[in-house]
């Protein structure tokens, strides 16, 4: 956009230009801005440097046309000026001429001459900003580059990496002093040793061996040199080429890699020992998983079988009272003395010891059932369909009866009709070391209650008075999303907040001074999202309790 200030005190001529150019404004193509003397003018191009053009008249009532143009290299050296003047004598346009005006428009105004000169001058301006904008380019160009080179000289001067530039001819036109470092001569021994070495070496990794692109990446290779102290240096070299001081050069970068050279087979011999330790590391971690897993297995099976000795041995006592009574009616009814009250009393003690021995055998079929379940619930056994509440039951009966959990409730919430498609061993893997978990690092240890006195059949025990004990629940509810979410919750001391973000790392515990190696959550860990296809997280606050939180598939993966 050409911006022109036109400078006259005729106010109609504001209207005859904006007519007239109305078109170019409205385009954006012409912009007029309007002053009514020289001293208005010059105000206005102080505040607007970016004029190209002034179109003024001469004669103006205060500052004139001519006294403006004395002023106007003073202001902007670009703007070109055109005057416009009533008289068309030749002293006028000599006198403007010579003040440095560029072109000369006579009143009348031809509107058509007038934008023709318009244009011409807007065109003038542009050519002199081009001209002038070249130039200042070419010599801010040239003053980088040399400014670009000194500083080229100082960095490769104080570079630790080894430089020299080759022409391709051969000639070493620099080095730095640590390329002579590594080659360890003095500046004439280089170029006539070094300097030739490098140079074939370049020549023989220049793609083609001989011409070059306008454009290459940097080439990269490694060079052995002996040098006169005996001493061998490996130094990985890189070559580029471009131009230095108006001729195509090379630039040779040496890096010194002697040090790496001598590690590496240290370091080869390092990685693999360190992969071996990995794989020891590995086969140890599963062992040790191993051995924690049938290490709770084999308490939880002693503890059951501890437990089924009461029922069977009350079962075996009352079996034995009744035959005992038998023998004894048989033998009466033999002699011709049975009594009426006799066989009523007999009556009477069946009756008793027959619910007994159900309520026992039921007791141990029971415990014989959750046994079974901890055998055979492996990680490995096959997929099946079961329902939650009776497979959760037998977990609960098997683990109730641990000596952890003697003092503490264990309690079971879980709806009806739920059924899982899915790997009851691996489950029943992850709910053991879970309520284990619970019960020996949830609560303060306390020492193991002693077995209850055995009472007689039709007597009352005497209450124990209450004791303090924890809580665990294991529940089970159907979420929105069709998933089963298993929760295993205490109320007991909860888990400290600086192992929280850590708990399903390899060997995290709170006990390890205790025997715990922190391998149980790691294991559960893998277990739940690789066989089960589900979720695990873990909620707890320190003194207030812990909930570990299992979210599964109703159809396992």
């Amino acid at each position: 956009m050409g911006k022109i200030l036109v400078v006259d005190d005729e106010k109609d001529v504001e209207t005859l230009i904006m007519q007239r150019f109305r078109r170019a404004v409205r385009a954006g193509e012409l912009e007029f801005l309007f002053a009514h003397d020289g001293q208005e003018a010059l105000a206005m191009l102080r505040a607007r440097p970016d004029i190209d053009m002034v179109l003024s008249d001469i004669n103006m009532p205060g500052m004139d046309g001519l006294s403006l143009l004395d002023h106007l290299p003073q202001l902007n050296a670009d703007i070109r000026a055109v005057m416009v003047s009533a008289y068309g004598d030749l002293g006028n346009v000599r006198a403007a001429m010579n003040r440095g005006a560029f072109d000369f428009i006579i009143k009348p105004i031809d509107f058509a001459d007038l934008e023709a000169t318009i244009h011409k001058t807007l065109e003038a301006c542009r050519a002199v900003r081009r001209l002038r904008d070249a130039l200042q380019e070419t010599r801010t160009a040239e003053a980088a580059s040399r400014a670009q080179a000194a500083r080229m000289r100082r960095v490769l001067d104080g570079s630790p990496i080894g430089v020299s530039i080759i022409t391709e001819s051969g000639e070493l036109l620099y080095c730095n002093h640590r390329c002579l470092d590594l080659f360890g001569l003095a500046a004439e021994e280089m170029h006539r040793h070094c300097a030739p070495l490098l140079f074939r070496h370049v020549q023989d990794r220049r793609p083609g061996g001989g011409g070059h692109p306008a454009f290459r990446a940097p080439l990269s290779d490694e060079l052995r040199f002996v040098r006169d102290d005996g001493r061998a240096v490996w130094m990985a070299v890189s070559f580029d080429q471009t131009n230095y001081e108006n001729q195509p050069v090379f630039i040779v970068w040496l890096y010194d890699v002697t040090e790496r050279k001598e590690q590496a087979e240290a370091l080869r011999g390092a990685k693999d020992a360190a992969e071996q330790a990995l794989a020891d590391l590995e086969r140890m971690q599963g062992d040790l998983i191993r051995a924690e897993k049938m290490a709770v297995i084999g308490q939880l099976i002693a503890a059951v079988a501890h437990e089924i000795n009461t029922p069977v041995g009350i079962a075996l006592t009352a079996a034995t009272h009744l035959q005992t009574a038998s023998d004894s009616i048989i033998l009466t009814f033999k002699g011709g003395q049975l009594r009426r009250s006799d066989f009523q009393d007999y009556v009477g003690t069946a009756s008793e010891v027959s619910t007994l021995l159900v309520s026992n055998i039921e007791r141990a079929a029971a415990l014989i059932q959750s046994l079974k379940l901890v055998t055979e619930g492996k990680a490995g056994s096959p997929r099946s369909r079961f329902d939650l509440r009776d497979y959760l039951s037998d977990i609960v009966l098997a683990v109730q009866v641990q000596p952890t959990a003697a003092g503490h409730e264990l309690l079971l919430d879980c709806p009806d009709g739920l059924a899982l498609e899915s790997y009851p061993g691996a489950l029943t893997e992850v709910l053991l070391a879970l309520l284990a978990n619970a019960f020996a690092h949830g609560f303060e240890t306390r020492s193991t209650p002693t077995a209850p006195a055995p009472v007689a059949a039709g007597c009352e025990a005497e209450e124990d008075p209450p004791r303090p004990g924890g809580r665990v629940t294991v529940s089970a509810r159907l979420t929105a999303d069709d998933r089963v979410e298993l929760r295993v919750s205490d109320n007991g001391r909860g888990i400290p907040e600086e192992i929280q973000p850590r708990l399903f790392q390899p060997f995290a515990t709170t006990r390890r001074g205790s025997g715990s190696m922190g391998l149980g959550l790691y294991a559960v860990f893998n277990l739940v999202t690789g066989r089960l296809g589900g979720e695990i997280d873990i909620e707890s606050v320190p003194g207030t309790g812990t909930s570990v939180i299992l979210r599964l598939p109703m159809d396992a993966p």
